[in-house]
């Protein structure tokens, strides 16, 4: 008579793959979550937001900072500033700084859009996947230039 195996009190990550395509798998016939802890995941989800929040944070300092007719306007400059820089990090930025074929001080434009950024491990940690850490690294890209205003 053999017994049952206790149930685990945690999940058992498998570790990933490495003859998948570059996007990490294909993710409508397979769990691409498989290979990432979920409180990873939250907390880097919780770091993006707060670092969200403190974009119209800063445009609300520089508006004291000002005469009252002016306020709206650096408010909108900050808002206005994080559209454009997530515009150009999402399209060629990330590819260059991060990207898996990378030169020693530059990447190339294999992630050009995103291309082949979905569920692969990142390049910073095999414990995220690519696509987070891209809007992770986005947000400080955007408030790093709100901050230069």
């Amino acid at each position: 008579m053999t017994t049952p195996s206790p149930k685990l009190p945690y999940v058992v990550l498998l570790p990933s793959p490495t003859g998948e395509p570059p996007t990490g798998g294909d993710s409508l016939h397979q769990d691409l979550n498989l290979y990432y802890e979920s409180g990873n995941i939250a907390w880097l989800i919780t770091a993006t937001a707060l670092v969200l929040l403190m974009i119209p944070g800063v445009g609300f300092f520089y508006s004291g900072l000002a005469r009252r007719k002016s306020a709206l306007s650096l408010l909108w400059l900050s808002i206005m500033g994080t559209a454009v820089v997530s515009f150009q990090w999402f399209f060629w930025g990330f590819s260059l700084a991060f990207s898996h074929t990378a030169g020693k001080f530059i990447g190339d434009l294999s992630n050009l859009g995103l291309m082949n950024a979905l569920g692969a491990p990142s390049v910073a940690s095999p414990l995220i996947p690519d696509l987070l850490f891209a809007v992770y690294q986005g947000m400080f890209a955007a408030i790093t230039y709100v901050l230069d205003i």
